[in-house]
């Protein structure tokens, strides 16, 4: 998620909202293709090995054993895409030039935002994948972009949703947030404790007109927002950010895990997320 420039894992965060994004797809393309040539090299020559031998050879080649998750339950309407938590992808946008997702190609919990959202009619999905594991520490399971016009004319908002959150900038208390103001990065707008199945509620500002709205379960699941705005009278207000981020559908909507997701020794690219669309 998007945090205070000066520390490396929030601006790296940041750049999921500030970086082009049609070439990260050609390079990610490229990659998987470089990988499908030397996965399909790797099995010819097993064939020939068998071949030789006169021995068969099993259609996967395992590269060595696998890490298992820990132990995933899906509540009930959980996304059918969840319970592998596989490698992250970005939805398709409509075309190479236009920084938007089509309607079809929405996850569940991105419909389930905008139905919580105030009606608005210039909601803009630039940007979105479905809940899955980067295997990068802290990472958000799922990400989301909303522009508040084409062009970002009022600013925009991210989404991020976490199955087991290890992310220090995500506060497992009131305690921990205070402790991140004191460090001076953020101002403390609001703090609930949670309890029982209550998530603890929070809300910190930063910058001139950015703010972050998130809701921690004592699981470790967390649904978190930000609103980066464009203007100094923001168009959705921070009880609205609170009203979604607290609504049990999109707690529904996330997997369980009894510890932190696998990090594999191989990370994966992190997502760089397009810039705003240009008409």
């Amino acid at each position: 998620m998007n945090v205070p420039p000066e520390p490396d894992l929030k601006a790296a965060m940041q750049r999921l909202s500030d970086v082009a994004g049609p070439a990260d797809l050609a390079d990610a393309a490229l990659r998987g293709a470089k990988g499908m040539r030397r996965w399909r090299g790797a099995l010819a020559a097993l064939a020939a090995v068998a071949t030789v031998a006169g021995l068969s050879v099993p259609f996967l080649v395992a590269a060595g054993p696998r890490a298992e998750p820990p132990g995933f339950t899906l509540p009930i309407g959980a996304a059918a895409s969840a319970p592998g938590l596989g490698g992250c992808q970005d939805a398709p946008m409509v075309n190479p030039t236009t920084k938007e997702v089509a309607e079809q190609h929405w996850p569940e919990y991105v419909k389930t935002v905008l139905g919580l959202l105030p009606d608005r009619d210039d909601y803009v999905v630039q940007n979105t994948y479905d809940i899955c594991n980067w295997g990068e520490p802290g990472a958000s399971n799922a990400y989301t972009v909303i522009n508040l016009g084409h062009l970002r004319e009022h600013g925009h908002l991210t989404v991020n949703l976490h199955v087991y959150d290890t992310d220090r900038w995500v506060p497992d208390s009131c305690a921990d947030l205070d402790a991140l103001a004191a460090e001076g990065h953020q101002d403390v707008l609001f703090c609930q404790a949670g309890g029982n199945a209550e998530p603890l509620l929070y809300a910190m500002a930063y910058e001139t007109t950015s703010v972050t709205v998130g809701a921690v379960y004592a699981d470790h699941r967390a649904v978190v927002m930000e609103r980066i705005g464009a203007e100094a009278v923001p168009v959705i207000s921070v009880d609205a950010l609170k009203a979604v981020v607290a609504d049990r559908a999109l707690l529904d909507l996330i997997p369980t895990a009894d510890g932190p997701l696998p990090t594999p020794s191989a990370h994966p690219p992190v997502p760089e997320a397009s810039t705003a669309a240009k008409r």
